[in-house]
């Protein structure tokens, strides 16, 4: 991943470990102390450099670049790590950059082991999902591949059981699923779900029952649902 940005105080803040180099508009005698403790270094400029960010970001006259990640960001390398229990998250074709950044705080929260995604039809990891991250992102192994369907296949191959949240007839209600200790969850675009070919290779179809008006919940929202209960389930194992 290329060196990447953070924008505004908290972002900062909250993610000071893993900050490179900050550029600033304005002297804030508290903020330079802690860059000064933390040995970051910093660099004031005029506001105008700042004119070229998307003003919806609110970066408040200060943006910090990220260190390179020290994660995991291949496939191959992470299956040597062989742990005992294990989950892994795919998304297949999330579009929206605040959706994506949710799931990865939601990943971060459960401990999840892996989160891939593909290269294309996807969107990236670009500024907004960092900062809608909130820093998780610092902490997960993002594994970027062209396959997501081969993916699929080399981690059943590694003992990985494979579910997918999906409103497909043949989907069960997920709380009625016995997850085993290695688990695949796939999630899908926000509009058109999982593409059809993943769906095949999945060995579970699974949904979350829906008692009101609404036919189904955000995705970052379900996967937040669907992960929480994969983690109790590993207490049982």
């Amino acid at each position: 991943m290329d060196s990447k940005k953070l924008f505004g105080k908290k972002a900062l803040l909250d993610n000071i470990d893993f900050i490179d180099y900050v550029i600033l508009i304005n002297k804030d005698n508290s903020l330079i102390n802690l860059l000064n403790q933390k040995q970051i270094k910093y660099q004031f400029i005029n506001k105008q450099y700042f004119n070229k960010f998307d003003h919806s970001l609110n970066h408040q006259g200060i943006v910090s670049f990220l260190k390179q990640p020290k994660s995991i960001n291949n496939l191959d390398d992470f299956l040597k790590l062989s742990k005992d229990k294990s989950i892994v998250l795919i998304i297949d074709s999330i579009q929206d950059p605040q959706n994506f950044g949710a799931i990865l705080r939601t990943c971060d929260a459960f401990n999840v082991d892996a989160v891939i995604y593909k290269k294309d039809n996807q969107v990236q990891i670009n500024d907004f999902v960092i900062k809608s991250s909130m820093g998780a992102i610092n902490y997960l192994n993002m594994i970027r591949v062209s396959n997501l369907s081969n993916i699929v296949q080399v981690l059943k191959k590694a003992g990985y059981w494979i579910y997918a949240s999906s409103l497909d007839k043949e989907s069960k209600d997920f709380s009625n699923i016995k997850f085993e200790k290695k688990s695949v969850l796939i999630v899908g675009n926000e509009q058109n779900g999982i593409s059809p070919l993943l769906l095949k290779q999945a060995d579970f179809l699974i949904n979350i029952p829906m008692h009101g008006h609404m036919q189904s919940l955000n995705v970052s929202v379900a996967t937040g649902i669907l992960l929480n209960k994969i983690k109790k389930s590993f207490k049982k194992i």
